[in-house]
């Protein structure tokens, strides 16, 4: 089998190369079989590197779509979150204020009396 003349994942034949290819032909057997054997060899190579490059990819976009969903919803929880807390805060703003005012409406009116 003919090595992958490229690095680990980079494909060596383009559509132009495969399309062009060039065998010598044998006087009575036809192609010599050792360079069409080569060269089906370095097709299949290069089509696994491209399979397995396409199957690495699908799982990074999985893996990054997962990662994007788990983000959202913690923004989505600490959104929420901020909001119940800003309520709170108001609340107890708002109550603060009645007692206040209370203990002044006590204060203006208790004396009046």
């Amino acid at each position: 089998m003919a090595s992958n003349t490229g690095t680990a994942n980079r494909i060596s034949l383009s559509p132009k190369k495969i399309l062009h290819k060039q065998f010598n032909i044998a006087r009575k057997n036809g192609y010599n079989a050792d360079q069409v054997d080569d060269f089906l060899d370095l097709v299949a190579s290069d089509y696994q590197t491209f399979a397995n490059m396409l199957n690495e990819s699908y799982a990074e976009i999985e893996r990054l779509q997962n990662e994007n969903k788990t983000l959202k919803q913690k923004l989505n929880q600490q959104a929420a979150g901020g909001q119940a807390s800003q309520a709170a805060d108001v609340s107890n703003v708002n109550v603060d204020m009645l007692r206040r005012l209370s203990q002044l409406e006590k204060e203006v009116y208790g004396k009046k009396d």
